[in-house]
This record gives C-alpha cells, structure tokens and sequence, in this order.
C-alpha cells in the first residue's frame, strides 16, 4: 500500500471504543474498498507490517483481514502471493435463509438486478406440483441477472402462484422480490429447502452473465416457504463458479 489516503500511518485506534481494535482495521479496509482507493488485485500489506503501521498486534491484523477474507473482499495467499482485494465473490450461508439483495447489502456488496424475462403462463407440471397447486393454474415466471457490485454474479429464474400474489408484475422487479413478498403482501418466504448441484453454463446462462459456454456455475434449487407452510416460490439459481462461495455450519449433535 502506498502513501496516501490509505496510508496505514494516519489511521487511529480509538483505544477507548467498544469497538475491537481489530473491527476498526476492518471498517476501514472497507472504506477504502468500497471508495475504489483499493481495487480489485492491490496487494495489502503482510499482518506484521500491518500490525507495525498501526499499532496492534500481528494477531490482531490477523482477525481483521481473516474476517474479510471470510467476506469475500480479501483473497489470502502464501507467500509472494500475499493478501490482495478479491474479486467480486459472495459467500452464501446456507445455514441462514436470505435473499440475494439482503446477503450482497450484509457483505457490504450493492445488489441490484436485469431483467431477462418476465411473463405470466400456466403453471408446467413440475413447477404446479412443488407450488403445490393445479397443473395449468397461473404463474408467473420471473428470470433475473443478480449482480453485484455492477457484476453479475447469479441467473435467477423463480415461479410464484400468481393466485397468493395478484399484480405482482405491476411492481418495479429489480429489487428484492422477497422485500416486495413482505411489504406488498404480508407473504415472505421465511424457510427454504435448497439444493446443490455443480453444472456447466450453457448458452442462455453464459451470455446472461457475461462468461464463456462451459463456464463451471452451482445451480441451486429451492422451495421456499410462507409462515404458514404453504410453498410461493420454486426457484433454480445459476451461481457463477468463480464468485461464489457457499458455507454451511454443521455439528455431530454428540456431546463431548
């Protein structure tokens, strides 16, 4: 890191504030993130000269870009490699249900969406049964670029029972649909199931997102559920490969 703006030698630790020292070294490597005065592929300093520059222990500087790294902002090499800011990744926590919008705006990320195709029909036979209604009962079927940080990062394609969601269309969809559920409807999604399956982008998914046919995606399936049980949404997401991270805490449920 060179002098300047984010020259480590002009920060401050509040020694006083609730904050932990190591939480403000984070805050402001955000700053400085999120401003572009670090860009994607600049190199930060090794946590010993971290730690010299600002006054805290290696451990310390350590915990901080540890925990940027587990955000997704920093890439943690060895080495020569050292520690430089990532490329646009977003780590999905599939131990806590949320939607696109709010796990990009918990990262720091911008989430925003394109519209690929939005339309009305009757329900397909495999989507009437998970939504759990008639074959032929309308739907609507709503498929969109995700992006991040102006990066598209995920193919969406959802079904909603037009029936719990009337005028659902008529409604701006480059936001959060799961907001829109909420606010307009009193109808979110508060549990899922989801599933994980590795496959390749073909055509319409490699152009939608701006990689090469063949590109490595996860497709994730889900049915989400409203508070009474009842399903309003299947969805199959198609996660680029190289940004996206999923993470699920597990235990053996045996006491040691």
């Amino acid at each position: 890191m060179s002098s300047g703006p984010q020259d480590p030698h002009n920060w401050t630790i509040d020694r006083d504030s609730k904050v932990p020292a190591w939480a403000q070294i984070e805050e402001r490597l955000v700053e400085l993130i999120e401003s572009g005065q670090l860009a994607v592929g600049d190199r930060l300093p090794s946590e010993r000269e971290l730690a010299a520059w600002v006054g805290v222990s290696r451990q310390t500087a350590r915990a901080a870009l540890d925990s940027l790294a587990r955000r997704g902002l920093l890439e943690r090499g060895v080495g020569r490699r050292g520690t430089s800011v990532a490329r646009t990744t977003l780590v999905h926590d599939l131990g806590e249900f949320a939607g696109f919008t709010e796990m990009a705006q918990r990262q720091g990320r911008s989430a925003t969406a394109r519209i690929h195709a939005i339309n009305e029909l009757p329900a397909p036979a495999g989507v009437a049964d998970v939504l759990e209604i008639a074959h032929g009962d309308p739907v609507y079927r709503i498929a969109r670029v995700r992006l991040a940080d102006d990066e598209p990062l995920t193919f969406e394609d959802s079904w909603v029972p037009a029936a719990r969601f009337p005028g659902l269309l008529d409604h701006d969809m480059r936001g959060s649909l799961y907001q829109l559920m909420r606010d307009q409807y009193n109808s979110a999604p508060v549990r899922a199931i989801e599933r994980l399956e590795p496959v390749i982008a073909g055509a319409e998914h490699a152009q939608a997102l701006g990689i090469p046919p063949g590109s490595p995606l996860m497709l994730l399936e889900r049915v989400a559920y409203a508070a009474d049980g009842v399903p309003v949404e299947f969805a199959r997401d198609h996660h680029r490969g190289d940004r996206a991270q999923f993470v699920v805490e597990v235990s053996t449920g045996i006491d040691r």
